[in-house]
């Protein structure tokens, strides 16, 4: 990098060894580091302009100038990127000087570039728009080595797969980076939550709009009296706090005052109140803090995510059992086994049936119910109390019939209906749903009247719909009848059900257990009037959970409220229930004991009496 020099916007014609920023530095030491722990495939997610697609330029011509024969590929949205990136590349080869001894260009056109080493790379574009050639991209050619830049801009998810299978997993010089600043969560943000996962065999690096040394406004001058002297608002040391924290970057009052301009150049104060820095999520996913911070969706964020931080630190856990279910022609022969591997988990359960005198929901989103987009069936199991509702159990598989899914649902009013325990379920009828209420309906008129009796009543599946109730649905300004299973979802409907939503998961009503369902309520934004997750995104799970939440805001909240069951009342009264045993088997023996002893005394004193009276 000493002897590369390129085309800056901010300084003209430089040396980019000698105008490292620290964003760059941090890159290309994490690459290495990386490299040295035999991790191959590099993600990069950053703010905007910090010269991080430059850098990687500059790398790949070492790597193809060091290694002989290898083949690799530069890939950019647009073909106008391409040509840019090719050119750029040119010149730095060409400005290279001559005591270096670095193989010279045999070879360039539009297509590709070729050393005199016989290393080759190509370059492409996969495009910004669906075209029928997408699954073209990267086949017939086997690559060592890939730079994928500006993926949140590619329109060609099937072209990414086909050119991702081109790659090498064994060659020991390979190095694929994938780079792109978010815009929102699309195929670049399912590849960054993957690769988050597979720590062995990726290596995750973020960069915030901190990490360009020189995008501050220095002390002493207007912009810095204008936009550096007030004091960091809370908001504003939180985030500072936690680049600290996450990144050993320690944000200084110069560079505060260059993020609030670029956030809200026209904050003024009014009266006694600070001027409000905070940027649109258009802004503040250009020139983000943190990662988490990058993934904006577009239109207005439904779910605060301050609140889903807080939800997952305080409530959301690992600790649960997973299962798969094993279905048959009849319902009596379905079996639920522990899941052998992850991938087969259909059921996952955080807190089993509590068979005393619990209370539950379970709320049902048939696959491509409430959305053509959900291609799976899923269901939510809450425990109520009259203060909020724990989630307790959760399902989610796409490959299921509708008479499977209805036995699934059985299976899952039977235990947690079980004994004492009360259970309310509520059904989304749309698309395939009404099929799903049918096979349920079935069911139960076959237990109810002694079909295959012996086998249904050896596994103790007779009682299946003993405590359970149907949800009942009238509408709210109903001043009359009117009353049908269940539920049919419609734009209006489907706005008040995730309101309500969100109105329990900001007060903390609703306590959420699953990952999952976090990671799906992250991107769900409201854009007019719809409510909705991105096309490419699945949002069944939540309304799942927003089924399951109306069914016992509306059904099974007041009876609980009469009863005062909140969630510390049937605390205590599990601690008291335990307690008393101990208290009456304490007494019992203490009284069997003094009764004993009383019993004895009395015996004596007769005895004693006798004895005088005889000796009268």
């Amino acid at each position: 990098m000493s002897r590369c020099y390129i085309n800056s916007r901010e300084k003209g014609r430089c040396c980019l060894g000698e105008n490292l920023y620290d964003g760059q530095r941090r890159v290309i030491t994490e690459i290495f580091d990386a490299l040295e722990q035999d991790i191959h495939d590099i993600y990069i997610l950053k703010s905007r302009q910090l010269g991080i697609s430059t850098l990687i330029r500059a790398l790949t011509i070492f790597l193809i100038g060091i290694h002989k024969g290898v083949k690799g590929a530069i890939v950019f949205d647009s073909t106008e990127h391409k040509d840019e990136a090719r050119s750029e590349n040119e010149v730095m080869i060409e400005d290279l000087p001559a005591s270096l001894k670095f193989p010279a260009i045999k070879h360039s056109n539009r297509a590709g570039l070729t050393l005199k080493n016989e290393s080759k790379v190509l370059f492409m574009a996969a495009g910004i728009r669906k075209v029928k050639t997408g699954g073209g991209l990267g086949r017939s050619v086997g690559l060592s080595f890939a730079h994928l830049s500006e993926l949140c801009s590619w329109d060609n998810d099937e072209g990414l797969e086909a050119f991702r299978n081109s790659l090498s997993d064994t060659n020991p010089d390979r190095l694929y980076i994938y780079e792109s600043t978010a815009r929102g969560f699309n195929s670049w943000w399912t590849l960054w939550e993957e690769a988050r996962k597979d720590t062995t065999h990726c290596k995750c690096i973020f960069l915030g709009w901190w990490s360009k040394d020189i995008q501050r406004i220095e002390r002493g001058t207007a912009d810095f009296a204008m936009y550096g002297e007030t004091p960091p608002s809370d908001a504003e040391i939180e985030k500072m706090k936690s680049v600290k924290e996450l990144y050993g970057h320690e944000v200084t009052p110069e560079q505060l005052a260059w993020i609030r301009r670029k956030m809200n150049p026209g904050a003024r104060a009014d009266g006694d109140a600070d001027p409000n820095y905070e940027g649109t999520p258009m802004r503040i996913q250009e020139q983000s803090w943190t990662e988490t911070e990058s993934w904006q969706q577009t239109g207005s964020v439904f779910f605060a995510p301050e609140k889903l931080t807080k939800m997952t630190w305080d409530h959301v856990s690992d600790k649960y059992k997973t299962y798969s279910y094993i279905v048959s022609d009849e319902f009596a022969f379905t079996e639920v086994l522990k899941a052998p591997n992850a991938k087969m988990v259909e059921l996952k359960v955080w807190e089993e049936p509590n068979s005393n005198d619990g209370v539950y929901v379970i709320g049902i989103d048939p696959a491509f119910g409430t959305s053509e987009h959900n291609d799976r069936s899923c269901i939510q199991v809450l425990r109520c109390y009259a203060d909020g509702v724990d989630q307790v159990a959760e399902y989610a598989w796409p490959l299921i019939t509708t008479q499977h899914l209805a036995w699934v649902i059985a299976s899952l009013l039977g235990w947690y209906g079980y004994g004492q325990a009360e259970v309310r379920y509520i059904l989304e009828l749309n698309g395939p749903g009404a099929a799903v209420f049918n096979g349920l309906k079935q069911l139960k008129f076959q237990l109810e009247n002694g079909y295959q009796p012996r086998d249904v009543k050896e596994k103790g599946l007779t009682d299946v719909f003993r405590n359970v109730k149907t949800y009942i649905y009238q509408r709210v300004d109903s001043m009359g009848a009117g009353f049908n299973y269940h539920f049919v979802t419609n734009t209006r409907l489907k706005i008040e059900l995730l309101e309500r939503l969100r109105d329990f998961v900001s007060n903390g009503m609703l306590r959420v257990r699953s990952m999952d369902l976090i990671d799906e309520m992250k991107p769900i934004a409201r854009d007019g009037d719809q409510i909705e997750a991105p096309s490419s995104m699945r949002d069944d799970r939540v309304m799942a959970m927003a089924f399951a939440v109306r069914c016992w805001e509306e059904k099974v909240r007041r009876t609980l409220i009469s009863q005062k069951r909140t969630r510390e009342a049937e605390a205590a009264r599990q601690r008291l229930s335990i307690t008393d045993q101990v208290y009456l088997f304490q007494q019992n023996q203490l009284q069997s004991f003094f009764k004993a002893k009383n019993t004895a005394r009395l015996v004596e004193r007769r005895a004693q009496m006798m004895r005088s009276w005889r000796g009268r």
